[in-house]
């Protein structure tokens, strides 16, 4: 029987829970952005507050270990879940950084896939993250194949987005400029992957 997570401290989730709809809510944003990019001041400024957010509940859960002698799971395991989340708002703010800052002059081909493949993933890491307080392990494990499963489809979608990017793009700053806002898309994808194995490998050592 798979141990209990949370029970015996709330606050674990509580903190772990709240990170992954930041993400969430920052992903959701960022498909504003890539759609709506006349508005990409202050929706990008927007992301940078979720992320300020999810450093100071990062910085939280630190002090929370910190601060509890017996806690649920191994500590590393708590703080690498911790991280490997946080990570993910980090990678979600640096595509919509990027694209605040670089001004790309024309809509971004395949940007609206990855971008939704990013909030199909981040949506499904909240799922997760309540299951796993459930100590519903199965269920977890399904919805944590399910986001490798996309990481997957953003692979392919990526590759595609260059190849389309290096055939059509005749501005080369511009070419440049899209090349690495795609690739923080791509490294923000890969991102809930890594939380994914993260969450994975508490689950397996807590059965």
């Amino acid at each position: 029987m798979f141990k209990s997570f949370l029970p015996k401290q709330p606050k674990f989730f509580e903190l772990l829970l709240t990170i992954t709809e930041h993400s969430f809510e920052a992903a959701k944003i960022l498909n504003e952005i890539v759609n709506t990019p006349e508005n990409i001041e202050e929706l990008a400024s927007h992301i940078h507050m979720i992320e300020n957010k999810c450093d100071e509940i990062t910085h939280s859960v630190k002090n929370e270990l910190n601060e509890t002698f017996i806690t649920p799971i191994d500590r590393e395991d708590i703080f690498a879940i911790t991280n490997a989340l946080d990570d993910v708002v980090d990678g979600i703010d640096r595509v919509s950084t990027k694209m605040r800052l670089y001004k790309i002059k024309s809509p971004l081909k395949f940007g609206p896939q990855l971008a939704e493949i990013l909030k199909s993933q981040t949506e499904l890491l909240v799922v997760a993250v309540k299951l796993m307080n459930a100590n519903n392990y199965k269920d977890t494990l399904d919805k944590l194949v399910t986001i490798r499963n996309l990481e997957t489809e953003g692979d392919v979608v990526f590759r595609d987005s260059i190849t389309y990017l290096f055939d059509n793009e005749k501005d080369v700053i511009e070419l440049i400029k899209k090349k690495e806002v795609l690739e923080n898309f791509e490294k923000a994808v890969d991102k809930c992957q890594t939380a994914t194995l993260a969450i994975e490998g508490a689950l397996i050592k807590n059965m």
